[in-house]
């Protein structure tokens, strides 16, 4: 999926398309509908990118369809405007066959813009991370387990470990150390925090760092 996303950023959407086919079909058969929704989404994005719209609204639809039946929101938010974009137009088409409650909610879920939404820092990758990921980083760099993460952002560990897995494949690190050695080298990290790191005598308890996500 890293991949994929790194394709994505390069605009090289037939790769996407082709890489996504396959990996959507796995998904499906093993039963993993959070990862088939994130695909779908992506998916959503190449055509998208392809300026091929009916194609996009159908992928869109499609993850829609699956993570109306567990409640997800912050799967779409993470992808940010240009899903809420697209979910706007979906929202639209669908109207004409009857209430929207769902879209509704997601959309609403979206940070408007002029109604004081922090904006995302400069990163300089080729795949930014999400507002997501970079609370998740946050903790990582104070020397969060799993579970202590999923604690303080009220996740279940399975999405940690998705967000960590995205977090080390867009800073290109082999593991956690390397990911917060190069989220500080571009500035997403203060030293304290990278310090923490690489200091493990220096770590907080989960009291203490539950709730100091930047």
């Amino acid at each position: 999926m890293a991949r994929v996303r790194v394709l994505l950023a390069r605009h090289q959407a037939d790769e996407v398309l082709a890489l996504l086919e396959a990996l959507i079909k796995g998904a499906t058969t093993t039963g993993h509908f959070d990862r088939v929704i994130e695909m779908r989404l992506l998916q959503a994005l190449a055509h998208q990118m392809r300026k091929a719209e009916r194609e996009a609204l159908s992928a869109l639809s499609d993850a829609v369809r699956l993570a109306e039946a567990e409640g997800y929101i912050r799967r779409f938010v993470d992808e940010g405007l240009p899903i809420a974009t697209l979910l706007s137009r979906l929202r639209d088409q669908q109207r004409r066959q009857g209430p929207t409650p769902y879209l509704n909610t997601v959309l609403a879920a979206f940070p408007q813009e002029g109604a004081g939404a922090k904006p995302l820092p400069h990163q300089g990758l080729l795949d930014p991370l999400s507002e997501r990921e970079l609370e998740v980083l946050h903790l990582l760099a104070q020397g969060a387990s799993n579970q202590e993460i999923a604690d303080a952002l009220v996740l279940s560990v399975q999405t940690v470990k998705r967000h960590v897995y995205n977090i080390l494949g867009k800073l290109e690190a082999n593991n956690r150390t390397q990911a917060v050695m190069h989220a500080q080298s571009i500035g997403l990290l203060s030293e304290e925090q990278r310090r923490r790191m690489t200091n493990p005598s220096e770590q907080k308890g989960t009291a203490a760092f539950a709730y100091s996500v930047a």
